[in-house]
């Protein structure tokens, strides 16, 4: 082999191995599209609920749901649910008088949506008329999928 042929192995034995090591200590690799299929799949699931009961369709607002993915993340690192500390603060610079915030884990997205509206301030939030725009983040982890829906109008 020449010299050349040498070093063009390295990087691919480099990723292999990268990869090996991923796989051999439990950590999942998520292709980086994940969170927006997740997430298209969570959206439709809420307006479905609010266009059964006659609620108009909420706006996706994809730069307050990377916050949204961020917070589900951490609820997922952390292993427990918790609520945006100032949920104010992360709707600076919108157009809003009236938010609210849903948060869970579940084995599936519908079972989640299905918990969601089984609860009543849940509900409420999904099926609130004030709202117009929504944000969704999604993560999966270890089998479970960890959710945080910002409503605001």
């Amino acid at each position: 082999m020449t010299r050349s042929g040498n070093r063009n192995w390295r990087p691919m034995a480099l990723v292999f191995l990268l990869a090996a090591v991923l796989v051999w200590s439990g950590i999942a690799i998520t292709p980086a599209h994940a969170g927006t299929r997740l997430r298209s799949t969570m959206v439709p699931l809420i307006n479905d609920d609010r266009a059964d009961r006659d609620r108009a369709v909420l706006k996706l607002d994809l730069e307050l749901s990377r916050y949204a993915k961020r917070h589900s993340r951490d609820m997922a690192d952390e292993g427990e649910i918790f609520h945006t500390e100032d949920l104010a603060a992360k709707l600076k610079g919108k157009r809003w008088s009236i938010a609210g915030e849903n948060v869970g884990m579940g084995p599936s997205l519908s079972d989640l949506e299905a918990a969601f509206m089984a609860s009543t301030p849940h509900r409420r939030n999904i099926l609130n008329r004030e709202f117009d725009h929504i944000a969704v983040g999604v993560v999966e982890s270890q089998g479970n999928f960890w959710v945080t829906v910002i409503f605001y109008g």
